[in-house]
């Protein structure tokens, strides 16, 4: 049985997060970077794992880097999150993906149920092989990378989808495990 989180109203998550003060320059900058989010104030109770986080997750999720465009890797993070239930990443991420498609309501519908989203067969097929990596990596098939191919992206594209979704898996992971909530800003920019 899942164990309810009932911490005060500053509460990060499970973990005893560091104060502002006491922490690195360079931490409190990354802290910064990333608007103070609560995963960045969560990961900084050990810096080395907050800079080798961080690291990763810039150069995966970097507008200009990549193969996939953003709201591509966007809408890989959601559905990996949604199928894992971790909170903190769908709302997240269901927020970047409704800003750089300009439709928060379609990132909104993704991130309740992707099948009633009007998802276009590139994206359904996104989405099916991230939810496939998330619940059974075992099952992926030859024809599961065909279908990908179909809708035009090549083996460099497809591991880079494999990438993002694996990724998602292992921070997602960490996020539930930690507890860490969801930052209200985000359920304000819901409304």
């Amino acid at each position: 049985m899942a164990e309810v989180l009932s911490a005060g109203a500053h509460a990060v998550g499970r973990l005893d997060v560091p104060e502002r003060d006491a922490l690195s320059d360079d931490i409190r900058q990354l802290i910064d970077q990333h608007d103070g989010d609560n995963w960045i104030r969560a990961l900084s109770l050990n810096p080395d794992t907050a800079r080798r986080f961080t690291q990763y997750f810039e150069k995966l999720f970097s507008a200009t880097n990549g193969r996939l465009p953003i709201e591509e890797r966007e809408l890989i993070a959601v559905i990996v999150s949604r199928t894992n239930g971790c909170g903190l990443c769908t709302i997240h991420h269901a927020h970047a993906l409704g800003a750089v498609l300009g439709d928060r309501v379609k990132a909104r519908r993704i991130a309740l149920d992707y099948h009633l989203a009007g998802l276009s067969p590139r994206q359904l097929a996104l989405a099916e092989i991230a939810e496939t990596i998330t619940t059974s990596p075992r099952a992926i098939t030859t024809e599961d990378l065909d279908r990908l191919r179909g809708v035009g992206l090549d083996d460099a594209d497809i591991l880079e989808a494999i990438e993002t979704a694996s990724w998602f898996n292992h921070t997602n992971r960490i996020f539930i495990a930690a507890g860490v909530v969801p930052d209200e800003k985000y359920f304000a920019a819901l409304t």
